[in-house]
């Protein structure tokens, strides 16, 4: 469990279209005495509306992809004709970022009597998506976001409960009654079950919910001793509701009654319906069926795009990408590097899921001491032993390896921009988006083929991959990378192929706007519970 995340305690799917979501026997039809049944069908032609929950948007809050994903999938949405609105935490220094201010103070009913919420707003993108934060009290006015020294806040059940609760009031405090609620992750699971009881209710359609869960291993677990937070009445206390192992699980709740779960990709997807990969939910989401499907991340090619990236001294695209050398020159003196050999870039955060411990241990057996392993550039933050790990491979060998130990996004551009390779040896992987920012850019990445970086990486094709995630695994696959390196053109064919990859948002949105309009066709998942 890191404080990175909060909440903490593998055959391929194919993609996504509307003929994968059949009514079956887990789709019961709603009893027209249940608020829902029979309400007024949304218009074909009104935009549909998507109440988007996250408890990271960028550049409000960042701890990884996460908060990426929460600004460009709305932002594809919206580009698609949807009237999409963002929920999210108003976390220390929301007021000062350009454009967001403090729009008004509201009470909610919560579990803990009526609360005092600030709500701060701005826009995102060319589209001016509104985004709205906000702060129970002044819960969220600290200098982490989940918490600090590697440890957890002890009131981050009732923060994240009562941010919750602020959420579902806002809709009937602006006037906005969604189509669809999109929670993300354990921070706001619990507005899947809390729907169907609001009072007074979110407009005169109870809308769809669908619940994407971004990593199995943050799942909001607490005791049952604070389940009063939750805000559920105690029929929900149950081994088929949020009770998980005689203590409480958000993420669960979501699972259990959203009307669709999706994950970022089709082999995480699978991967997680059997365990350990499933972190003792993989027979809920078995219980799902067809209507647990993985959806890739796509990134914002925009944003990331050599060609007009103002954190790159030299800019380049995939006719000029010769100009590349130039850039990598340049940085190579920027931090002090020297020597021959590829330049290898990791970007990550620094915990053992994402395997950089096994990376730094090999750095540390010698293997730096030959010329062909490169110089390498490490960006991140975490766990506080693999810190050290990294620090201790970046003091024995200054002119090889540049170390910035936290969270710079020029500079991962930068690393993005001129590094030859890109390291990615996770354990498993949901998603990723540093593979496909990599490929973007012409940075060829070296993965283990779990998760998204399977889905998104072609061995041999657009990148490489390991034959076996461990120490001397990841030697072979930095080997291999130097192989390729010393033989220029195979180098600059698979570059060519990498940047060619289109990994934008628009595709993948067309997908949710597919899934958005099947929750809609289908009937409730779950009957509300007295």
């Amino acid at each position: 469990m890191t404080a990175s995340r909060g909440g903490g305690h593998p055959t391929d799917q194919p993609p996504f279209t509307s003929q994968d979501l059949p009514e079956g026997e887990h789709s019961p039809k709603k009893p027209s005495g249940v608020r829902g049944a029979g309400a007024k069908r949304r218009k074909s032609d009104e935009p549909l509306r998507v109440f988007f929950l996250t408890s990271e948007v960028s550049p409000v809050a960042k701890t990884g992809g996460l908060a990426d994903v929460s600004r460009s999938l709305p932002l594809a949405l919206s580009a698609l004709g949807m009237d999409v609105r963002i929920g999210t935490v108003a976390f220390r220094g929301v007021d000062a970022l350009p454009g967001f201010s403090l729009k008004k103070t509201f009470v909610a009913e919560t579990p803990e009597g009526p609360q005092s919420f600030r709500m701060f707003q701005g826009t995102l993108g060319r589209q001016k998506v509104p985004v709205y934060a906000l702060d129970p009290g002044g819960l969220f006015d600290r200098p982490g976001l989940y918490g600090e020294a590697g440890g957890e806040y002890p009131d981050n059940f009732l923060r994240f409960s009562l941010w919750t609760h602020g959420l579902l009031a806002l809709p009937n405090l602006l006037g906005f009654f969604p189509h669809v609620v999109h929670a993300n992750d354990w921070q706001s699971a619990l507005a899947v079950p809390l729907l169907p009881h609001l009072d007074p209710p979110m407009g005169s359609l109870l809308p769809r919910t669908v619940l994407s869960v971004h990593n199995m291993a943050y799942q909001g677990v607490y005791p049952l001793e604070e389940w009063r937070l939750t805000g559920l009445a105690p029929s929900y206390n149950h081994f088929d509701a949020l009770e998980y192992h005689g203590r409480l699980s958000l993420l669960k709740g979501g699972i259990q009654f959203a009307d669709i779960v999706t994950t970022v990709s089709p082999t995480y997807r699978s991967e997680v319906l059997h365990e350990p990969l499933g972190f003792g939910l993989s027979s809920a989401l078995r219980h799902r069926g067809d209507r647990f499907v993985g959806l890739l991340n796509g990134i914002d090619t925009e944003e990331w795009d050599p060609e007009t990236d103002p954190h790159l001294l030299v800019r380049y695209s995939l006719e000029t990408v010769s100009n590349k050398e130039k850039l990598k020159d340049l940085m190579l003196r920027s931090w002090g590097l020297s020597g021959s050999g590829p330049l290898f870039g990791v970007v990550s955060r620094l915990v053992a899921q994402k395997g950089v411990d096994l990376l730094a241990r090999l750095l540390l057996s010698g293997v730096l001491d030959r010329q062909e392993t490169g110089r390498w550039v490490v960006l991140g933050s975490g766990d506080p032993e693999i810190e050290m790990l990294w620090r201790e491979v970046a003091r024995r060998y200054p002119d090889r390896v540049h170390l910035k130990i936290g969270f710079d996004e020029g500079m991962s551009h930068q690393i993005m921009g001129a590094s030859d390779f890109l390291l990615v040896p996770s354990a498993y992987e949901p998603c990723g988006l540093t593979q496909m920012y990599a490929m973007r850019y012409g940075t060829l990445p070296i993965v283990n083929p779990t998760g998204g970086l399977k889905d998104t990486v072609v061995a041999g094709k657009t990148g490489l991959w390991l034959e076996e995630l461990s120490e001397d695994g990841i030697l072979e696959g930095i080997q291999a990378a130097a192989a390729l390196y010393s033989t220029p053109k195979k180098m600059k064919e698979m570059r060519g192929r990498a940047m060619k990859v289109d990994s934008s948002w628009e595709g993948r949105a067309r997908e949710y706007e597919a899934l958005y309009h099947e929750a809609l066709r289908l009937a409730p998942w779950h009957l509300p519970r007295a």
